[in-house]
């Protein structure tokens, strides 16, 4: 079937570019116009298409960089909450030990030991 259908479009084809001219005297008007018509439709699709290609890389950027921001974001948040975490367990064992340190302080026993 397609064997067949080729056949037919090549001798088609092959008539056409061969009696281009005579078509052309013959028909002046209609095949200006079907070739203007082909063009408009190819420059159409031309410009539909890149625009389609336009809108999906621009769409497949913002996906990208909302997911890069939010990616970077949930990282920033985590390392702030382990850095937060870390200050307060520090400032935490910082006043246990200077409050260990200031009720274990003799004032008393520290004057004397420097007058020794």
């Amino acid at each position: 079937m397609f064997i067949k259908l080729s056949i037919i479009v090549g001798v088609v084809i092959l008539g056409g570019m061969i009696f281009s001219n005579e078509i052309d005297n013959l028909f002046p008007s209609t095949s200006a116009t079907v070739l203007d018509s082909l063009k408009s439709d190819a420059s159409d699709f031309s410009s539909q298409a890149v625009d389609s290609v336009e809108k999906r890389i621009d769409n497949s950027i913002d996906k990208i960089i909302d997911t890069t921001n939010d990616s970077i974001a949930n990282e920033i948040s985590g390392v702030g909450y382990k850095v937060s975490s870390k200050i307060s367990e520090a400032k935490e064992s910082s006043e246990k030990m200077i409050n260990e340190e200031i009720s274990n302080f003799d004032l008393i026993e520290y004057v004397q030991s420097f007058y020794k």
